[in-house]
């Protein structure tokens, strides 16, 4: 006995449906493709704090070198040891609080990065003490290495070149003997 056209359609429209084992080997796979993927995500997210923060610490020393060259006025990168704080501002109000400061303009350390000391080419080796970055009013910055040291002793050094606004980051502490460290 052949079938009305309505019926065939009814039951063609519930062929479309998926079955409940399709959707439990699906829900399978995603949650395989989940477990490789989230201690990668984890990484990401809680990252090592001093890479993290010598990236932050780049991101800032460029900055400070563009808005020396957008304003043409000197800019510093102060670090205040007692804040545990960078702060770039132009040179004329380096002494003024952090507070007035652009959040984007300032970078705190985290909690277990420290700096170790900091080398400039004409101050030499600074510890413990304020120390002051200068970028012209072209951008420039003299010669300049920064010691950063994580509670666990691992250490980075950032490398500032005067020209082309090069920073190399190196890992450990990187003695700043010759000038070849700085072409």
């Amino acid at each position: 006995m052949p079938v009305p056209v309505g019926a065939a359609r009814c039951r063609f429209s519930n062929d479309r449906a998926f079955t409940l084992i399709e959707l439990i080997v699906v829900m399978a796979l995603m949650a395989l493709i989940a477990s490789f993927a989230m201690p990668r995500i984890g990484d990401f997210f809680y990252a090592d704090q001093l890479k993290v923060t010598v990236r932050k610490l780049v991101g800032l020393i460029h900055r400070s070198s563009q808005l020396a060259q957008r304003h043409q006025l000197p800019y510093v990168l102060a670090y205040r040891p007692g804040e545990r704080l960078f702060v770039a501002r132009p040179e004329e109000r380096a002494g003024a609080g952090a507070t007035d400061t652009p959040r984007e303009d300032r970078l705190s350390l985290a909690g277990t990065v420290t700096v170790r000391d900091l080398w400039s080419w004409y101050g030499g080796l600074h510890d413990e003490e304020a120390v002051v970055i200068r970028f012209n009013k072209n951008g420039y910055v003299e010669p300049t290495v920064i010691h950063l040291r994580e509670e666990d002793g691992q250490e980075m050094s950032v490398i500032l070149t005067p020209f082309l606004g090069k920073v190399k980051v190196v890992d450990g502490y990187v003695l700043p003997e010759t000038e070849a460290l700085f072409q």
